[in-house]
């Protein structure tokens, strides 16, 4: 939601910059990643005890159908661009099968929040 605030006072128009886009979404994703596994190599962690294991296709499975959930809500302003419909070919390809599978709990309990969402 946050980022189509940004994109909407940008006002630089979706559809003409759907290329930076969506290296924006790829890249927020593997920051996000990144982060989670530094901090949970950091010194509290090891002193703690804490282990962390994640893995990289998750975190971008899980990133890409958050953005998709969360820009399709706003079909006035995404359908028209390709970044809507390349979020949605990440998610349908074959070797996301089993993530799908995996984490469709997950989704279905973030989806009864974001029903109440409007923006």
């Amino acid at each position: 939601m946050k980022m189509h605030h940004y994109i909407m006072s940008w006002d630089t128009g979706v559809a003409k910059n759907a290329k930076f886009l969506n290296n924006v979404i790829k890249q927020v994703i593997r920051y996000t990643y990144t982060a989670i596994r530094h901090k949970s190599r950091n010194k509290v962690a090891r002193e703690s005890g804490g282990i962390c294991d994640l893995q990289e296709c998750s975190v971008s499975w899980l990133g890409t159908h958050a953005f998709y959930t969360v820009l399709s809500k706003r079909p006035d302003v995404y359908d028209a661009s390709t970044s809507l419909k390349s979020l949605q070919f990440e998610l349908s390809l074959h070797r996301n099968k089993p993530l799908r599978h995996r984490f469709r709990q997950v989704v279905k309990e973030g989806l009864k929040g974001i029903s109440a969402l409007h923006f």
